[in-house]
């Protein structure tokens, strides 16, 4: 029998009635319950339905006052966003408080984490208000003198306003430990949010608070240290003067770039004193009776015969670098005694600002941010060189003109424009572009907790820094394609790792550009041991085999090579080291970490990674969009813009 024919006995007037039947039971017995459960919802809807209804509205107004108040903060209007958040919190309270008659319908499953989620999330509301508004309060008071003066415009305030400002900065500290405390009470009550079986509504409003509240704490984070460093690094309560570097990444040196220009600043009260700069040779030309041994490498590939004030940048930890360069200022007769640091910053800080200020004129010479390097190394190098007519001790003079016109124009910025200020200066330091020592040993914990200092750091896992010199090669370093690549896999009980740099030399023979050769520096962890290595040279010409020299320097082992790119072409070196001991006893313990420091100076290079540790990943932190994990292996295609950070669970 087919299934059609089955379908029609079934509805057979006898079977028919049978059926009828069972739905007439089925429903007889499904009606009580069902009319229970109408009933239950009709009360809980008359009990509980003002009381979800208001809390609901209330919540909606406490948002809207918030976003009211983050519109304020952005115009500087802190006095309408201390409103804003005052009004917003009560409507918080309010909502919160009518929903704690609901706390009995937690016995309801379903509903409960619905409660818990938003009984949270209002409190880490509450507590992200408290917190924002001690920082606003704090806010108000350092832009009070510029209220008082009638203008949001630096270079026009009184020396006694300006003092007022980094007064109120340096006296910041309750203020701003109160505001991490409630911001970090905040992240705690989101972490007891129940992870899922949340309603739509909910996770939409869990979900900025989850993207948000962590950079607002990590900015606090930053801002405490910051507010105890910034007001002496500009001069409150006295004068601060330092030794400027200006240090040319178009040629590359182990802390950002070869020292053609060096200066004085004296800061006091956040006013710029003075600035004067001049052609580090006017300095190293007086003292050749001195006599200082250079780095072996500048003896080797660069036939330095004496070290001098130019090449006192070898050392890539610049608190090392900086010191140095003192040293050599003051042995080679650099008039000012009294020096309270050292800031040392590259051409992409004066770009960046270019961006902000727009163009600076010098002599019927137009500066913007797309022909500032080109036109300074035209103007102080090959326009010189080829004019016999023109002194050429004065030949970096230019760029004193410049620094100060610049100075100028930062100091006359619209408010509007502060924050993007800031933001300049906080990638500036981040990106190793702009270094920082102070002599103070207070201040310079402060730079280097802030990591502002541009020191090498010593983690207690995996490491890797490569420090490449630029050896008489010109300025070629913008035509170099340079990419790092590391894997590291487990054999046996041992990590070996794999390390490749190739460097692609796109440029043609001009006056600024030519072959690319380069002393390299591969630091790694103290105690690794070098196995094997290609593409280590004597000398651009010769045939001969280089040799990869191992030694310690700032608590790493250091792997020293030269090599040479001709133009056009491309040139890899590639090692391969077993790591340190140490970091395989941290594998046995299931943790794997790695740090990876960008040499300052340098762009975004290009960074390729791969780790496989024969056991599951999971990583301790998000990572980026590029990385990705698959069982046993993590890699990653990104650049070295900053230092990149890894850190691991591995189960074996």
């Amino acid at each position: 029998m087919n299934f059609l024919s089955k379908i029609k006995n079934f509805f057979k007037p006898d079977k028919a009635q049978k059926f009828k039947h069972i739905l007439k039971k089925i429903w007889a017995y499904a009606w009580p319950p069902l009319l229970g459960i109408v009933v239950i919802i009709l009360v809980l809807a008359g009990l509980y339905g003002p009381s979800l209804k208001i809390t609901y509205q209330e919540a909606m107004v406490g948002r809207k006052d918030l976003e009211a108040a983050q519109n304020n903060i952005v115009r500087q209007e802190f006095s309408d966003a201390q409103v804003n958040l005052k009004t917003g919190q009560a409507h918080l309270e309010l909502a919160q408080t009518k929903l704690q008659k609901l706390k009995s319908l937690k016995k309801l499953p379903y509903i409960k984490n619905q409660i818990i989620a938003v009984d949270n999330l209002l409190s880490a509301g509450i507590s992200t208000i408290s917190g924002i508004k001690r920082l606003s309060s704090w806010a108000e008071t350092v832009i009070k003198p510029f209220k008082a003066g009638k203008t949001f415009n630096l270079g026009e305030l009184k020396p006694k306003q300006k003092d007022a400002i980094l007064k109120a900065i340096y006296q910041a500290q309750p203020d701003l430990q109160a505001a991490k405390a409630s911001i970090d009470l905040a992240m705690t009550q989101l972490d007891q949010i129940p992870k899922s079986g949340l309603i739509s509504k909910i996770n939409d409003a869990v979900k900025p608070f989850l993207e948000q509240l962590p950079q607002i704490q990590e900015g606090i984070a930053q801002a405490i240290p910051a507010s105890k460093v910034i007001p002496g690094l500009l001069g409150y309560p006295s004068q601060q003067n330092y030794l400027f570097l200006l240090q040319n990444n178009s040629e590359l040196r182990p802390t950002g770039g070869f020292i053609g220009t060096y200066g004085i600043i004296k800061i006091k009260s956040g006013e710029v004193v003075s600035f004067t700069t001049d052609n580090v040779y006017n300095l190293d030309d007086k003292a050749k009776k001195l006599n200082i041994t250079p780095p072996a490498p500048l003896i080797q590939y660069n036939k330095t015969k004496k070290w001098f004030f130019r090449d006192s940048n070898w050392s890539p930890n610049f608190p090392t670098a900086a010191q140095e360069a003192l040293s050599f200022y003051r042995r080679e007769g650099g008039p000012e005694r009294k020096i309270d640091g050292v800031i040392a910053v590259d051409p992409e800080v004066f770009k960046n600002l270019l961006r902000l200020t727009g163009p600076i004129t010098i002599n019927k010479k137009t500066f913007t941010s797309n022909n500032l390097v080109d036109e300074l190394q035209y103007l102080t190098g090959y326009a010189y060189v080829n004019n016999i007519k023109i002194d050429t001790t004065q030949r970096k003079s230019i760029i004193g003109e410049l620094g100060r016109s610049m100075i100028d124009k930062v100091l006359h910025l619209s408010k509007d424009k502060y924050g993007k200020a800031w933001t300049i200066f906080n990638e500036a330091v981040t990106q190793k572009h702009l270094l920082i020592w102070a002599a103070n040993k207070s201040q310079q914990g402060i730079l280097e907790s802030l990591q502002w200092a541009g020191s090498v750091q010593s983690p207690s896992g995996d490491n890797l820094m490569v420090v490449d010199a630029n050896i008489a090669s010109l300025k070629t370093d913008p035509v170099i394609k340079k990419t790092i690549s590391y894997e590291l896999n487990k054999d046996n009980d041992q990590l070996v790792a794999n390390l490749t740099l190739k460097y692609e030399n796109t440029g043609k023979l001009t006056w600024k550009t030519t072959r690319y050769r380069t002393y390299t520096r591969i630091y790694v962890p103290l105690g690794s041991k070098l196995i094997s290595s290609e593409g280590a040279m004597v000398e651009c010409n010769s045939k001969k085999t280089g040799q990869v020299e191992t030694f310690t320097e700032l608590d790493h082992t250091v792997f020293g090579v030269f090599t040479c790119t001709e133009m056009g072409a491309t040139k890899e070196l590639k090692l391969k080291y077993q790591l340190s001991p140490r970091i395989a006893a941290q594998l046995e313990q299931g943790d794997y970490n790695l740090l990876v420091q960008k040499q300052p100076g340098t762009l975004a290079t290009n960074f390729n990674v791969k780790v496989d540790l024969g056991g599951k990943l999971t990583s301790s932190f998000s990572l980026d969009k590029s990385a990705k994990i698959r069982q046993n292996s993590f890699t990653d295609t990104t650049n070295l813009e900053i230092n990149r950070e890894y850190s691991f669970k591995v189960e074996n």
